[in-house]
């Protein structure tokens, strides 16, 4: 008898443990969603902002480049003295003694049309490539947000069913502590179910620490500094897309870079094409400061600058932008062979989890039906204790297998969800 008010005390210490543990976890009574932590994690991102910005800036370029073929205009102004003693100075018909200068100058390049547009199409391929890093990174950060979700909701439905275990097991204690008291059970019943419990409430609190430690990583990775415990929701997550390498924003990256290859091509040869310019200017231009007022004037004239030799240094920039182009187009084809395949070995694995999941469910159902008689037996006296503890554990078991490939089947669904072409 004092063994059985012993194990009564610690019963009672237990079941407090359990709900003080249970009201920690949903004391706030709030649900959040996959949604809510995507929404977050997209507004919050510094690198999606960085992109943004980017594009920003690349749009300026464009209104910097139509700014460069208007007119330049410069005020320009001089003042040389050039002093000539008897033995000493510069020689004055070089110098005149001085030079004054005030003149109001103008030029600007002309015949540039195509170099003016070489430049536009930069900026464009330049904003289409940030606009497709930006999509690539939403991409990546849609997957890692959704697979640590799924992590942290694996570990939130594991706690909440072994908390419900966790339950039953307790009410069972009172039932088998009567049954001992009436001599319909063994003492050792009694304490062996008392053990049971005992690890039941070990393996809760361990699930429930582990959850608060996924859900404070999928807060960091969605730039969220809230450290409250929530309850999540369930995620749906559906095949989305058609398997269409060409559309694919990381292949689209690849035919960006190989317009772009061409463009600058294109840009060394219009560097080394003739140049010319038209310039004037009006104002004054006088050796005697006494006199200035008799010399304003102007002049015009065009400039022509024809690139002659650089040391071959043309064709090695050209050559460098040839084994860039042979690099992007080896990445592209292997790119290309190796996304088909990916997401035929995702489909062959979530096919193979499917088959597993109906199986675990079928085993899952028996089990708890096992359990259900189990209990009525125990309660009858029929059989021993360590039966029904053992159809608890294989119940625990199956189910936990359960839930793990129901989340691999999620992780594989949002991996190919990656892949393919929304």
């Amino acid at each position: 008898m004092p063994v059985i008010l012993k194990a009564d005390i610690m019963n009672r210490r237990l079941f407090s443990i359990l709900l003080f543990s249970a009201l920690t976890l949903i004391a706030y009574n709030q649900t959040k969603s996959l949604d809510y932590y995507l929404e977050q994690g997209l507004r919050n991102s510094p690198l999606l902002n960085e992109y943004r910005n980017r594009i920003s800036s690349a749009i300026t370029d464009s209104l910097i480049i139509s700014a460069s073929r208007k007119p330049f205009v410069e005020a320009k102004s001089q003042l040389l003295y050039s002093p000539v003693y008897s033995n000493f100075g510069y020689d004055e018909v070089i110098t005149d003694g001085g030079n004054y200068t005030a003149v109001m100058g103008v030029s600007q390049y002309i015949f540039n049309k195509q170099q003016i547009n070489n430049k536009y199409e930069a900026v464009s391929l330049l904003k289409k490539s940030v606009n497709n890093a930006s999509k690539i990174s939403e991409l990546e950060l849609n997957n890692v947000i959704t697979n640590q979700f799924l992590s942290a909701y694996s570990g939130y439905i594991d706690f909440y069913f072994n908390k419900t275990l966790l339950e039953l097991v307790i009410k069972e204690n009172d039932i088998v502590k009567q049954f001992v008291l009436n001599g319909v059970c063994k003492q050792t019943d009694y304490l062996a179910l008392i053990v049971a419990t005992q690890s039941q409430e070990i393996l809760v609190t361990q699930l429930k620490t582990q959850f608060r430690k996924d859900l404070m990583l999928l807060n960091q990775l969605c730039g969220l500094t809230d450290t409250s415990t929530y309850e999540l929701a369930q995620p749906l997550l559906l095949i989305k897309g058609s398997s269409d390498v060409s559309k694919n924003p990381s292949f689209i990256q690849y035919q960006i870079d190989s317009v772009r290859i061409v463009n600058e091509k294109m840009a060394i040869d219009i560097r080394y094409k003739p140049k010319v310019n038209w310039f004037a200017d009006a104002g004054v231009l006088t050796s005697k400061p006494e006199t200035f007022y008799k010399n304003f004037g102007y002049s015009v004239g065009i400039g022509l600058v024809v690139p002659v030799y650089d040391g071959r240094q043309k064709g090695l920039e050209k050559q460098k932008l040839g084994f860039e182009e042979n690099s992007r187009q080896a990445y592209a084809n292997t790119y290309k062979n190796q996304y088909y395949s990916k997401i035929q070995q995702l489909r062959d694995e979530l096919n193979s989890m499917n088959k597993l999941s109906s199986s675990l469910e079928n085993q899952l159902k028996t089990s708890r039906q096992l359990i259900i008689a189990l209990k009525d037996q125990l309660e009858a006296g029929i059989i021993q204790m360590t039966e029904y503890i053992i159809a608890l554990r294989n119940y625990r078991t199956t189910s936990r297998d359960l839930n793990m490939i129901n989340i691999q089947k999620l992780q594989i669904i949002n991996d190919m969800n990656f892949l393919l072409t929304q």
